[in-house]
């Protein structure tokens, strides 16, 4: 069990991979969409549309973190314990 000090730390640094997430995300969407329109013009238009609601999604994520850390360092350890978790 997390104790309750060490949980907002834990949702500020759970905030700061979604950060990175974000930009590699950002990156790979960009390098996809000038790859694309080169070739295919409906192709790229997608990938634009979809990367800029991924980017409002992971806007609203950050925000949801900023706002309750101790809920988002819970809900990380479910995961986390989901994925560990061997039964």
């Amino acid at each position: 069990m997390i104790p309750v000090a060490a949980a907002g730390s834990v949702g500020l640094r759970i905030l700061k991979t979604l950060y990175k997430g974000k930009k590699w995300i950002g990156r790979g969407s960009k390098k996809t969409a000038e790859f694309a329109g080169k070739h295919h013009a409906g192709t790229s238009k997608f990938i634009t549309g979809t990367s800029q609601k991924v980017h409002k999604g992971t806007r609203w994520v950050g925000k949801k973190i900023k706002k309750y850390p101790k809920t988002s360092a819970a809900l990380g350890g479910a995961v986390a314990w989901d994925i560990l978790d061997n039964d």
